[in-house]
């Protein structure tokens, strides 16, 4: 699949619009909006868990991470590897990221801002299970000063079942899971020489956490996990890339990367409380997360992921960089069986509680 001409010409026009910045926001909305996304089909192959599996091993606590194992369902935060759009090489913009969700040109440099999933339902994990995601473009928001812009972009992604031959070939055919994603895309950077230093104020998480896990993910780590995304954003890839253009220091960590690591880790806690009191590790389910991306995480620096329980059901997990400051923070909701979902307003809840975190 690749952007059609048309669309390039939209983008195009976008780069116009967006420079009259408040008159220009309701046209750039109905624009983004309207664009017809392609859906995505996927086997699930227990394979690429399998690689997934593998590239965790060496980074999280290994008891969970056993490649190979059996299993029926996809783990929670797996879909992340999956349901991938076919961009052709040259489609791509010049970092390496594509145009589906873009708002064109001067707003080049794409970020993960953050995002929620409400995992409603268990994801097979078997070639024989052909699963649809539908991606739609539900909000665009233009913050900061004129010149200084930067545009919100969130995507909402519905995973379920396929239905085959008109009929449900399961009972959880649609949204199985349903995620919103939040990117952020900033106008192009000055050359790095010709930037201000400034010093970011460092935000530390109010409490300790329960239990945390330190590592240090390595240039390999974050090669595995473009190729598993299907990702050729040159932050993740390319150091001089990150240093000449964009002005970081290294390669960066994956915002999707951060949320695996951040799930699989509270769930390994979680089954090793429930493995301590004698109880089913597999009755405890992840029902909602929400999380926002508050600093960079950089390549060959250590980074903590932490969690902490708040209330029965109701957990922190977040992660910290060297330095001990807030790199990314979740609130997560957990239900001791299978989903239906606890009720929305309860979700809201937390969504709302995140809004206000710093």
């Amino acid at each position: 699949m690749s952007i059609t001409h048309t669309q390039w010409k939209r983008l195009a026009e976008c780069a116009k619009l967006v420079g009259r910045h408040a008159v220009s926001l309701s046209h750039l909305k109905k624009e983004m909006t309207s664009r017809k996304l392609p859906e995505l089909y996927d086997d699930c192959s227990k394979i690429r868990s399998d690689l997934l599996d593998a590239t965790l091993h060496d980074v999280l606590p290994h008891q969970e991470y056993s490649v190979g194992k059996t299993r029926t369902f996809m783990p929670q935060s797996y879909h992340l590897i999956y349901f991938h759009p076919a961009t052709r090489l040259s489609s791509l913009f010049p970092d390496g990221t594509d145009p589906l969700h873009s708002p064109g040109m001067p707003f080049t440099r794409r970020m993960w801002a953050g995002g929620d999933i409400t995992f409603k339902g268990r994801l097979p994990l078997k070639n024989s299970a052909f699963l649809r995601c539908k991606e739609s473009i539900k909000d665009v928001e233009i913050r900061g000063n004129e010149g200084d812009e930067k545009i919100f972009v969130t995507i909402e992604r519905r995973i379920g079942w396929m239905p085959q031959s008109g009929k449900r070939s399961h009972p959880n055919v649609d949204d199985s899971v349903v995620e919103n994603r939040k990117l952020v895309f900033l106008r192009r950077r000055p050359r790095p020489l010709d930037l201000p230093s400034s010093a970011t104020n460092t935000i530390k998480h109010p409490h300790e956490p329960q239990a945390r896990h330190t590592f240090i993910p390595s240039p390999a780590l974050l090669f595995r996990f473009s190729a598993l995304t299907f990702n050729a954003h040159a932050i993740h890839l390319d150091k001089k890339y990150c240093q000449e253009v964009e002005g970081y220091r290294n390669l960066l960590v994956h915002g999707p990367l951060t949320v695996v690591l951040m799930l699989q880790y509270l769930t390994a806690y979680l089954h090793r409380q429930r493995r301590r009191d004698g109880k089913s590790q597999d009755q405890v389910v992840i029902t909602f997360v929400t999380y926002r991306n508050l600093a960079p995480l950089y390549a060959e620096e250590q980074m903590t992921v932490c969690v902490r329980q708040k209330e029965t059901h109701l957990w922190e997990t977040w992660i910290q960089g060297p330095d001990g400051g807030l790199a990314v923070r979740a609130s997560v909701r957990t239900a001791e069986k299978e989903p239906p979902m606890e009720d929305r307003e309860k979700q809201d809840g937390i969504a709302e509680e995140s809004s206000h975190q710093p």
